[in-house]
């Protein structure tokens, strides 16, 4: 049974919004019955409409979400070992007892979610229905929320959670000058977007200067992700507690790779009684000689992809959602979070050509086993002119002979990447600050991450935003955090100490890449050093190897609180957590909706019941887990 959906059109204040109307889907209920629907895919979907209106006239787009349980197998494994609840924490082994369908959340029953696709400018409004047992919130990864603190969407931060039957509407106004390019939309509380909260989220503009029919004839999108076979917060849960998850305290390894929410797992090794049906990749068309633009998205919760395509040099066009100059390269490296436009060319092509496009995980980037985990997701592109039909061949195709397929977790190269529309990052700064990351073990033997030598957790229903616009000033034993008050030019070195790579996110605002080096870098040693300000790089996601530091500049234009995390959801789930405060002064009560405050008195534990909406989300958390059975030792 598959969840059903139907289109509707979009409210929009301009009169030429019938010509660029957004696709808004709605979900039809499940029902009362007491099996789960199936959730699907919709590949259609990802391969954009060249007759989408790109235009300068901003328009109201509407979409219709509902946030349900189904049941999923994308890479073809359908059953997994049974739990006495979908977030019972390890306590032993999780593979000792009989077998269920693999749970996931999904909005509108779509694996890999809706794709929202708009123009600068234009004004976004998402109405979402939570038909969880547990409350959600929604992050627009890499949206200013210039006038829209409250919708920035990270549980804890900028919002308490919808709860279990409620809903919200998220509203802002793509108004940044360069808010254009490859973003995408997940889940923001604990780590519950690899359950399958995600999905793309483009931007077209008229100033963008990489044009269809110049630079691209073909628009795709291609998301990839590491998926496991069990619910987050039960994975949490065991990250989070003395015995780990399975055996060990390291963030786990994936199951498998998706390519556009398809994959191949392989069945031999599926635990014993699973249900698995051994899956053929997923299939890409495209015609010869044509310049197809691959719009790359990490939406994974740990592994770097390198993303190839066999015999086909590929062209790299855009980094986050910064154009960038052409730089060819054999395979694109991708940090959950991540986004790459690369262009491949089929114009050595002829109909009937099938060749793989590959996904391989860095495998060191793992601490834990790597289980049964084949680390390479594959997809085959044919070749088809118009009016004939695809091969049905298996490809004959080779990968690239070199060896860069393991080594560092690093970037690509950020020399490689000189944006297209140069901006050069302001020579004087007003001030500098630190986050150094580290870990650190706790009083029961489990460990956490840090910055600036605190783990955080997030205050569920008494949001940073909230407590900035009550007055207060955010206490640095709780949360690592920087203030900023006024419009200045900052520096934020970022420092990782120890542990492993981690690919830092900054909400609300842009970074300029100024340097990276080796070793620990203090502010009154930056003071002293000379930085790239030459048109460099700017994104919201980068990489920050273990013993080594990055420098990045800001210039604080927007009032908020912006959250500042590692995107290895295991780390961020596990207190590696900050926050960049930005005018204070300017933040109020005020500017809150009516409906976003009221979302902090609804309760997220379970229908009708609620606890001290004060205590962090790791206790929240815990009651959840223990409600109808005993699931802690009594040590715990």
């Amino acid at each position: 049974m598959s969840a059903s959906a139907s289109s509707s059109p979009s409210s929009a204040s301009s009169p030429s919004s019938a010509a660029a109307s957004p696709r808004s889907t709605s979900s039809t209920p499940s029902g009362t019955s007491s099996a789960r629907p199936t959730a699907t895919l919709r590949p259609q979907d990802l391969r954009l409409d060249p007759k989408f209106v790109i235009t300068d006239v901003p328009q109201d787009r509407h979409f219709y979400w509902t946030v349900d349980e189904m049941i999923g197998a994308p890479d073809g494994c359908e059953s997994l070992p049974r739990r006495s609840s979908s977030f019972e924490p390890l306590l032993d082994s999780p593979r000792s007892s009989p077998t269920v369908e693999r749970t996931m959340w999904v909005v509108n029953g779509q694996i890999e979610g809706p794709l929202i696709e708009a123009n600068q400018g234009d004004t976004i409004n998402v109405h979402v229905k939570n038909n969880l047992a547990t409350g959600t919130a929604i992050h627009w990864h890499g949206m200013a929320q210039n006038g829209s603190l409250w919708a920035d969407g990270p549980n804890g931060v900028s919002q308490c959670p919808i709860p279990p039957g409620g809903s919200f509407t998220y509203t802002f106004t793509l108004t940044r000058e360069d808010q254009y390019g490859s973003y995408w939309w997940h889940a923001h509380r604990g780590a519950t977007y690899a359950d399958g909260i995600t999905g793309p989220l483009i931007i077209h503009s008229v100033n963008d200067p990489l044009k269809r029919g110049e630079d691209y004839d073909i628009d795709q999108i291609l998301m990839v992700r590491d998926h496991y076979h069990e619910m987050s917060d039960t994975v949490v849960a065991g990250l989070r507690s003395p015995q780990g998850w399975d055996g060990s305290l390291a963030a786990p390894t994936p199951k498998s790779g998706l390519i556009n929410g398809h994959g191949v797992y392989n069945c031999s090794a599926a635990p014993l009684g699973s249900a698995c049906t051994q899956q053929a990749p997923l299939e890409l068309e495209f015609p010869p000689n044509k310049l197809v633009r691959l719009r790359i998205i990490n939406m994974g919760t740990h592994a770097l992809f390198k993303v190839s395509v066999d015999e086909h040099a590929l062209l790299v066009i855009e980094a986050d959602d910064t154009p960038t100059h052409a730089a060819g390269v054999h395979r694109v490296p991708i940090n959950a979070a991540q986004r790459y436009s690369a262009v491949l060319n089929t114009g050595s092509d002829t109909s009937g050509d099938s060749f793989y496009l590959r996904a391989q995980m860095n495998t060191q980037c793992f601490a834990a086993a790597l289980g049964e985990l084949d680390p390479q997701a594959l997809a085959i592109i044919r070749i088809v002119g118009e009016g004939e039909s695809p091969s049905t061949e298996t490809p004959s195709s080779k990968d690239w002979g070199d060896d860069d397929l393991l080594g560092s977790c690093v970037d690509l190269d950020d020399s490689l990447l000189v944006p297209r529309i140069a901006i050069d990052a302001p020579v004087d700064v007003d001030g500098r600050s630190l986050f150094n990351s580290s870990i650190t073990a706790t009083s029961d033997l489990s460990f956490r991450w840090t910055l600036n030598n605190v783990s955080f957790d997030a205050f569920t229903y008494n949001p940073l935003l909230f407590q900035v616009a009550r007055g207060q000033t955010l206490d640095p034993a709780v949360i690592a955090n920087i203030v900023v008050d006024g419009v200045q030019v900052h520096d934020i070195i970022i420092n990782n100490i120890a542990g492993a790579d981690h690919p830092f996110h900054l909400h609300l605002l842009k970074m300029f890449i100024v340097g990276r080096g080796e070793g620990v870098l203090t502010t009154e040693a930056a003071a002293g050093l000379t930085f790239n300000t030459t048109n460099p790089l700017r994104r919201d996601t980068l990489n920050v190897s273990p013993g080594t530091h990055v420098v990045v500049r800001v210039i604080t234009d927007i009032p908020g609180v912006a959250a500042f995390h590692c995107h290895i959801a295991w780390h961020q789930a596990a207190g590696l957590f900050g926050a960049l405060v930005i005018q204070p002064s300017r933040i109020s009560f005020a500017d809150i909706p009516q409906e976003a405050q009221a979302l902090c008195d609804a309760g997220n534990i379970m229908p009708g019941e609620s606890y001290n909406t004060t205590e962090p989300a790791r206790l929240m958390m815990r009651k959840r887990l223990e409600l109808g059975s005993s699931l802690f030792p009594p040590s715990a």
